[in-house]
This record gives C-alpha cells, sequence and structure tokens, in this order.
C-alpha cells in the first residue's frame, strides 16, 4: 500500500493527571509531555511505524509553520519513515493543542489552528489509497473534502474517513457528501450517533476500552488502565491500515487497532505507548481466549 494521509499536524502539550481546574492556583502534576499530535500527523505515524520494513510507505499532506515546533515535528515523523515532501510550510505558527486529563482518562483540550487556517491542500499523485483524518479540523477540508475523495476515486485510490468531532455541528452538511466516494468510515460512537446510516460504504465504530464494531459485529478490545486517552483513535486508524497493509481480514486488522488504541491511552500523549509491530502482536496475543 502506498497510503497518502491528509489531515492535521499539531504540537502537543498535555498535563495531569487533574479532576478539575481552579483559578489563580499552581497545581503539581505527574506528568507532563508534549511532542507528536494532530490527527493526521499520529494517523501517519502509527503505520509508518508498523509497517517499518515491508515496502509499504506513507505521505502526509499537512501544513506546519516557520518555528521550532513545526520543524521538530517534521523530523520526527521523517525518522519514523513518513514522507513529509507534502507538509507546507507556512509563515506562522504551527496548530498547537495544549491540555489536561482526568484520572479516568478523559481530557480537555485548547487549541490554536495556527497556520492550518488559511492553507489549502492538493493531492499528489502515485499512491494508492487516501485516508482522510478528520475533515473538521481543517477548514479547507471541511470545505474540500468530498471533491478530494472523488479526486482519488477517479485516480484508482481506494479510501476511508475518520469523521473526528465538529465543534461547529456541521455535520450531515460535511460528511454526507463524502459518503458516495467513501470505501471505509471510521468514528466513536459520539460521532456515529450525530451522523446517521444507513452507509453506503462499511462502518468501523470506535468503543474505547469495549473495542469496535465492524459492521455491527463487536471486537472485543483490551483490559487496561487508561490514563490519557489524546490521540487513541487516531492510533487505532494508523494500526488499522497497517493490518490491512500486511494483509489482515478487517476484523483482524480491527484488532489491531484496538491493541494499538490501548498501548497509546496507558501513557501522556498520543504515541508514547505505541510498540512495533510484532512486540504489539505479542502483547496483543496475551489476551486471547
Amino acid at each position: 500500500m502506498r497510503l497518502l494521509v491528509l489531515g492535521s499536524l499539531v504540537w502537543d502539550a498535555l498535563a495531569g493527571p487533574v479532576e478539575g481546574l481552579e483559578w489563580e492556583t499552581t497545581r503539581w502534576v505527574e506528568s507532563l509531555t508534549a511532542g507528536l499530535g494532530g490527527n493526521g500527523g499520529t494517523t501517519a505515524y502509527t503505520f509508518a511505524r508498523l509497517t517499518h520494513g515491508t515496502g509499504h510507505g506513507v505521505a502526509l499532506v499537512s501544513a506546519r509553520g516557520d518555528d521550532a515546533a513545526g520543524e521538530w515535528l517534521e523530523q520526527r515523523l521523517g525518522e519514523a519513515g513518513v514522507d513529509c515532501r507534502w507538509v507546507q510550510r507556512l509563515a506562522g505558527a504551527t496548530a498547537s493543542t495544549v491540555g489536561v486529563f482526568h484520572p479516568d482518562g478523559r481530557r480537555q483540550l485548547f487549541h490554536h489552528p495556527g497556520v492550518n487556517r488559511e492553507v489549502e491542500f492538493t493531492l499528489p499523485e502515485g499512491f494508492s489509497h487516501l485516508h482522510v483524518a478528520n475533515p473538521f479540523a481543517l477548514p479547507d477540508v471541511r470545505r474540500r473534502a468530498p471533491a478530494l475523495l472523488r479526486q482519488a476515486r477517479e485516480r484508482g485510490m481506494g479510501t476511508s474517513l475518520d469523521l473526528g468531532w465538529d465543534g461547529l455541528g456541521e455535520w450531515g452538511e460535511v460528511v454526507a457528501p463524502c459518503l458516495p466516494y467513501t470505501d471505509l468510515l471510521l468514528a466513536n460512537e459520539g460521532e456515529a450517533a450525530r451522523v446517521l446510516g444507513p452507509y453506503p460504504c462499511p462502518v468501523v465504530v470506535k468503543r474505547g476500552r469495549e473495542g469496535c464494531t465492524v459492521e455491527g459485529e463487536v471486537v472485543e478490545g483490551f483490559p487496561v488502565e487508561a490514563l490519557d486517552s489524546t490521540g487513541a483513535g487516531d492510533c487505532f486508524c494508523g494500526a488499522f491500515l497497517a493490518g490491512r497493509a500486511r494483509g489482515l481480514s478487517v476484523r483482524e486488522a480491527a484488532r489491531m487497532g484496538n491493541a494499538a488504541g490501548a498501548l497509546s491511552v496507558r501513557v501522556a500523549g498520543a504515541t508514547g505507548g505505541l510498540l512495533d509491530w510484532e512486540p504489539m502482536t505479542e502483547w496483543a496475543a496475551q489476551f486471547r481466549k
């Protein structure tokens, strides 16, 4: 598979666990981490790491600012094997998110879009699959996702769409025109509840600790203690696509997605808990009944 991921690249800073916010105070926390985030960046990184040495490839279509954060993020992706030639370098600030996470794994995020407000994207040629990682995170993709997915289809590419959360509440307006050009739809339970079927394509619903459903069939999750859920859904997508690239069935690829999501939530930040493919499959095997 030659995977093209279209989605945001974000500098994430996360602190916790914190039960509640109190203004005009200073809080000591057990964990403070900063680094790679964003729907596109996390998905591409996960896919690259889990397909290393297999001949599959991944490129990211995104944007970053001309600051130190953007330079670090691009270097981190490149070291993992992500092709960053189509990550646009623009004058201004890289998108960033500051957040706190609760002891039960929930989080509150504060996002600054930076250069993502104005950037416009084109799809390079030479890829076999387009994955749109949260069309709501990038204004240009919010407007043009159906046209981009249609263009990919016309080139003979497979397509997948991971919903993400729409703070503007334009769910159906954005997603419905995309569905005729989407081969696979991914969403968590809250997102799926806002984009009602019937769907013209298979649907994978991410359910956190409970695993996921593939066309309504449950694929069980992994019983881990969650510290921070940030980025877990994007790790799921990257691992799912890596599994499909490696020849796994949809159900087995979904199980690897569940494993990557479970590994992610064990530590703060999106990708710090990930393992390479062989160690991850060994870790997941211990939970088979």
